[in-house]
């Protein structure tokens, strides 16, 4: 019975992670769109200044690099190193899901802000929209999964009862 109460915790736990990625990395991505559409008809940044291709690639490689970093930080730091640690600071397993996958959907978000700071210096809404994109994409890729959840709290009760 405590097994299926534990179960039902990190389920509730795993639902409010999702609905915090959504919040950020999908609600956050619509309403920078939508305010740089409102923006864009009051003439801010309708005029394309020059140098803007050599940002556009520029901010394109750092948020490549991005996805990458967030995998590596994903797999080999928030949720190998820290989750362990949980127990000696007696910080509870729930909160340290909570700032591990903040990290994660923050890290995630930061493509669309490139991109709204793009379009308003005079981009084009079609490259804008690839910003979205690539933070839905991150949003798709790096959200927390209930599997793994599950099994880093396996492995936490297991190595507490070697103790």
């Amino acid at each position: 019975m405590k097994q299926a109460t534990e179960d039902l915790n990190i389920d509730q736990t795993h639902t409010k992670l999702l609905n915090l990625g959504l919040l950020l990395d999908v609600f956050v991505p619509a309403v920078l769109f939508s305010l740089g559409l409102f923006l864009r008809s009051q003439a801010v940044g309708a005029k394309s200044s020059e140098g803007l291709d050599i940002l556009l690639w520029i901010l394109l490689g750092v948020s490549a690099g991005e996805v990458l970093a967030i995998h590596l930080i994903k797999k080999k730091i928030l949720f190998t190193q820290n989750m362990p640690k949980a127990k000696e600071q007696s910080v509870s397993l729930e909160q340290m899901f909570l700032r591990s996958t903040l990290i994660l959907f923050s890290l995630s978000l930061s493509p669309a802000i490139y991109g709204f700071v793009y379009f308003l210096l005079g981009g084009m809404v079609e490259r804008f929209v690839l910003f979205i994109a690539i933070t839905l994409l991150c949003f798709l890729l790096f959200k927390p999964k209930l599997e793994e959840m599950k099994s880093i709290q396996n492995g936490l009760s297991d190595s507490s009862n070697n103790y």
